[in-house]
């Protein structure tokens, strides 16, 4: 009887195991794991506000500007990412300006940077242009 209790222990701890590791992997994988995707800046400029925190405290000397983009990656997919640009001395985007970032599935992982509207790549040109008004 001790010995089946034991085995049963061990192979659920196995499953235990198993399952956390698979979980973790599809979380670095949606969170992290990142492409090349590209975007317009809005034709708004973003407003300056001041920055918060997590709790919602004020950052003193921290100014922020919140973009909701619509990406498009390299293979043509959408992907809506909303995205706090924030410092002491930040400029927020030009109004218009063609954007690349790494992005994974829920969040920027590098940039946006601004390019030129001739490194777009043309097959998703017309893409970007028309999911971002």
């Amino acid at each position: 009887m001790k010995k089946i209790t034991l085995t049963i222990a061990g192979v659920l701890t196995i499953f235990l195991v198993l399952g956390i590791i698979i979980q973790t992997k599809k979380y670095y994988d949606n969170t992290y794991v990142s492409s090349k995707a590209y975007t317009k800046a809005p034709a708004v400029v973003a407003k300056r506000e001041i920055t918060k925190d997590d709790a919602g405290n004020t950052i003193k000397g921290s100014y922020s500007y919140n973009y909701h983009f619509n990406f498009v990656t390299t293979n043509g997919t959408v992907k809506k990412i909303s995205f706090e640009l924030s410092g002491e001395n930040i400029k927020p985007f030009k109004d218009n300006e063609f954007l690349e970032a790494e992005i994974s599935n829920t969040r920027v992982v590098y940039g946006p940077t601004t390019i030129n509207k001739n490194n777009v790549p043309k097959a998703l040109l017309n893409k970007v242009i028309r999911n971002n008004p």
